[in-house]
C-alpha cells in the first residue's frame, strides 16, 4: 500500500473511530450516573432505550464534529483538542435542545456534563492512538514517506534533515537533496539540479518534495509546485518570510489606501487577558498539587548538600528582569551571583564554558557538570528543579508557556530576530521543550518559540501544556 493511500486510508478511519468513542462516552456516562457515585438518582430510561437516543443522535454529533474541523484533511495537532472540546460541545447542545423539546426526564443534568467529559476524553484518546499507530506503520513493514528536499544542505536545510532523521516516528525518509552544486557531505544522495526537477520526480521513487530554499523567486516555487503537482507528489514549502505569520497581519484602510499591519505577536487585547488568567490559575493550582512533592524535594536537597534550597538567578522578562526561583542543584560555593559564590564561581563557570559547552548560539549548556549535586542530577533529568517557577508564573514575572528565559549576558548575543522573543513573558515550558528540549540548537530553539509567539491560541497553550508531561517522563533531551 502507498504512503497516499495510507494516508487517505487513516483519514476515512477518523469518521468511525470518532462514532465509536462517542457511543463508548455516552456509555461510561450512564454507568457512572446509574450506580458508580453515592448521588441519588431519581428516574433513568433503562439502558437499551438510552443506547437508542445515543444511536439517533450520533449523526449529528459527527456533523457537528465536521462543523469544528476536525475531518479537514490536514488537521494541527496541536489545536486538535480544542476543535474536539468545540465539536463535543456542540454535540451536548443538540442532546439539550432534544431534552428541551421534547421534555424528557429521562436522566438528571449531572449525566449531561459526564456525556461532555467522557467524549473529549474517548474521542482525543481515540485519535491519539491511531496517529501512534500511523506514525509506527514503518514497524509493521510499510515504507515511510521517501522526501526530497530542495536547497543547499545548510541552515534550515540542514535542520530539517536532522529532525527527519532523528525522528523516525515521523514516518519520513530523506530520499536526497536536489541542489545546485552536489553537497559536499557523502551521506547525502545528490538528485541533481532544481531545473531537473520534472526528470528526477519521474525517475525516483518520491513521495513528497519540500522547498528549503528561501531565497527563490515566487514564480520557481510555483513552476516546481506545478511540476510536482503534475506527477501526483506532494509539495511543501518553508516560507521565504518564515518569521511572518498570517495570524500576525491586520488588514485595514488608511485615507483609502489599504495597508497590512505586521503585528508582533497574536498575544495582544484579549489574548494577553485570557493567558494571565489561564497562569494565574494554573500556577496557584499547581503549586497545592505539587507542594508535598516540593517539600520532599526541599529535604533531600538539604541533607544532600548546605545552603539554601531554593537558587535565584537573574534572568530576562519581557518588561523588566526578575530573579527566576529554581531548587538548588549545584554546591552552593559553585552557584553564580553575589549572594553565592561571587566572582569565582563565575570564574569556574567560563571555563567549564569553554571546555564543555554544548549548545550553539547564544546560549550555553554545560554537559556533565561537575557542579551538580547528587540530588541535583535527579532534579535536572525529571525537570523537577523548576516546579518553584510556578511561583514566578503566579506573580506575573513567567507565564506557564513561552520561551525559556536567559540570562542577561546570553540576551546580549540575540540576534535582532532573536529578540522578538522579549516581547512575551518567559515560559516554564514551550514550543521547544516539547520538541527536543536540550537536542536543539539555540537557533532551533528560538524559531520555534518565534512560531509559537506569533500562532499562539489559548489551545496551543493546552496542547503544549498537556505534551509536556509525556517529554518530562520519558526524558527526551534533558541533561
Amino acid at each position: 500500500m502507498t504512503t497516499g493511500k495510507i494516508d487517505h486510508l487513516f483519514s476515512y478511519l477518523l469518521v468511525p473511530l470518532d462514532a465509536v468513542m462517542i457511543l463508548l462516552g455516552f456509555v461510561v456516562a450512564y454507568k457512572t450516573r446509574a450506580g458508580s457515585i453515592p448521588l441519588p438518582v431519581i428516574y433513568l430510561w433503562p439502558f437499551d432505550q438510552y443506547l437508542k437516543l445515543a444511536f439517533e443522535l450520533l449523526p449529528i454529533w459527527l456533523v457537528a464534529f465536521a462543523f469544528a474541523g476536525l475531518y479537514y484533511p490536514q488537521r494541527r495537532s496541536l489545536t486538535e483538542l480544542g476543535h474536539i472540546i468545540v465539536g463535543t460541545s456542540l454535540g451536548v447542545m443538540s442532546l439539550i435542545i432534544w431534552v428541551f423539546f421534547n421534555r424528557s426526564d429521562f436522566f438528571s443534568r449531572l449525566i449531561v456534563f459526564y456525556i461532555w467529559i467522557y467524549s473529549i476524553i474517548f474521542v482525543a484518546l481515540g485519535r491519539a492512538l491511531l496517529t501512534l499507530l500511523k506514525s509506527n506503520l514503518y514497524l509493521f513493514g510499510y515504507k515511510r514517506k521517501s522526501v526530497a528536499i530542495i536547497g543547499s544542505p545548510d541552515g534550515i536545510v540542514y535542520s530539517l534533515i536532522s529532525q527527519l532523521k532523528n525522528k523516525p516516528s515521523l514516518g519520513y525518509a530523506v530520499y536526497g537533496i536536489i541542489a545546485k552544486d552536489k553537497p559536499k557531505q557523502e551521506s547525502l544522495n545528490w538528485l541533481g539540479h532544481p531545473k531537473d526537477l520534472a526528470r528526477i520526480v519521474k525517475e525516483n521513487p518520491i513521495d513528497e518534495v519540500i522547498l528549503a530554499d528561501t531565497e527563490i523567486s515566487n514564480e520557481d516555487m510555483f513552476h516546481y509546485m506545478r511540476t510536482c503537482q503534475e506527477d501526483n507528489v506532494t509539495f511543501k514549502a518553508v516560507p521565504a518570510h518564515a518569521q511572518v505569520s498570517a495570524r500576525t497581519l491586520q488588514f485595514d484602510a488608511f485615507a483609502g489606501i489599504p495597508i497590512i499591519e505586521f503585528k508582533g505577536t497574536a498575544l495582544e487585547s484579549w489574548g494577553a487577558v485570557y493567558k494571565r488568567i489561564a497562569d494565574a490559575v494554573g500556577s496557584a493550582i499547581a503549586l497545592i498539587v505539587f507542594s508535598p512533592l516540593m517539600l520532599i524535594i526541599a529535604i533531600a536537597i538539604k541533607l544532600d548538600s548546605r545552603g539554601p534550597v531554593i537558587y535565584k538567578n537573574e534572568r530576562v522578562g519581557n518588561r523588566c528582569n526578575f530573579k527566576t526561583l529554581k531548587f538548588r542543584t549545584m554546591r552552593i560555593e559553585d552557584c553564580t551571583g553575589e549572594e553565592y559564590g561571587g566572582q569565582r564561581a563565575e570564574k569556574y563557570e567560563k571555563k567549564l564554558i569553554e571546555k564543555k559547552n554544548i549548545k550553539t548560539g547564544a546560549v550555553y549548556k554545560i554537559a556533565d557538570d561537575p557542579r551538580v549535586t547528587r540530588v541535583g542530577k535527579f532534579l535536572r533529568k525529571t525537570s523537577l528543579d523548576e516546579l518553584p517557577q510556578f511561583v514566578n508564573v503566579f506573580f506575573g514575572n513567567m507565564s506557564l508557556v513561552g520561551p525559556r528565559p536567559h540570562q542577561p549576558r546570553e540576551v546580549k548575543n540575540y540576534t535582532s530576530e532573536q529578540r522578538k522573543l522579549l516581547l512575551i513573558r518567559p515560559g516554564i515550558t514551550g514550543l521547544a521543550q516539547i520538541s527536543g528540549r536540550s537536542d536543539l540548537t539555540f537557533d532551533d530553539e528560538a524559531r520555534l518559540d518565534i512560531t509559537y509567539l506569533e500562532n499562539w491560541s489559548i489551545w496551543v497553550d493546552l496542547s503544549i501544556v498537556l505534551r509536556t508531561f509525556g517529554v518530562v517522563i520519558f526524558g527526551r533531551g534533558s541533561y
